[in-house]
């Protein structure tokens, strides 16, 4: 499976964070601390592949830096009788490319947290039985 995502773990004093995964546009690099979303006018880019946060988050902070592609618009719109670039069909492919992976992500992590209910269900059921 495709990285979309890199977590760390805060220690109160590291504002650089660095990424492995690939993106179109930087509005696609998301990031949240202990699963809250933040503004991006808490952090900014770096550079193309680091984090930098205003503000150092707190020691044992979970922080997932995260790829959500924008699907508002295709990044390429092709017209009656213009031409066809194979950059413009790449940049497409590319944003559905990278819509699938955050979706299968997104469909791993709901599985889990279903077996893990189902388990904990399970579990209540047999408790209440003694």
């Amino acid at each position: 499976m495709a990285t979309i995502e890199n977590s760390y773990t805060g220690n109160g004093s590291t504002v650089l964070f660095s990424f492995t995964f690939e993106y179109i546009e930087e509005v696609d690099v998301e990031v949240s601390i202990n699963s809250v979303t933040l503004a991006t006018t808490e952090y900014s880019l770096a550079n193309s592949t680091t984090i930098e946060f205003n503000t150092a988050p707190a020691s044992g902070a979970a922080i997932r830096i995260y790829r959500n592609t924008t699907v508002d618009s295709p990044k390429a719109t092709f017209f009656p009788g213009s031409a066809i670039r194979a950059q413009d069909l790449n940049d497409n492919f590319e944003q559905i490319l990278f819509v699938t992976q955050e979706a299968d992500a997104i469909s791993e992590r709901a599985e889990l947290a279903a077996d893990q209910a189902q388990i904990a269900t399970t579990a209540a059921l047999a408790a209440s039985a003694t």
